[in-house]
């Protein structure tokens, strides 16, 4: 069985906590990741956030399949430990003038593959 929000492949996965912040721009609400610099909106929150993590989900099944996720994720400021085990660590909070003080932060889980 699937598990919403985790990607599934041969091999390991790594869980990660990122930051998304959800708020109302005109008659939409809008789910947006400095992290990662995705974004979605819904004519409501939930449907928001339902296609934020289907954004989160087709963007790690592209870059996994042309090699560019973890190119993509050092770009955008996340750092890779590798030993012990493996851990991607997403960059600090990043404050966006996209944003204003209407929007609420909550915490998406996702599985990155490693």
């Amino acid at each position: 069985m699937r598990k919403k929000g985790t990607i599934h492949k041969a091999g390991n996965s790594i869980n990660v906590g990122i930051e998304v912040a959800l708020g109302k721009q005109g008659d939409f609400f809008v789910a947006y990741c400095p992290a990662l610099e995705l974004s979605s909106y819904g004519k409501t929150e939930d449907e928001a956030r339902n296609n934020f993590e289907t954004e989160v989900a087709i963007f790690i099944e592209e870059t996994e399949k042309t090699g560019t996720l973890e190119k993509i994720l050092l770009r955008l400021g996340w750092c890779l430990r590798r030993l012990p085990e493996p851990k991607y660590m997403p960059p600090k909070k990043i404050e966006s003038q996209f944003l204003n003080n209407s929007f609420q932060y909550f915490t998406e889980n996702v599985a990155i593959p490693c």
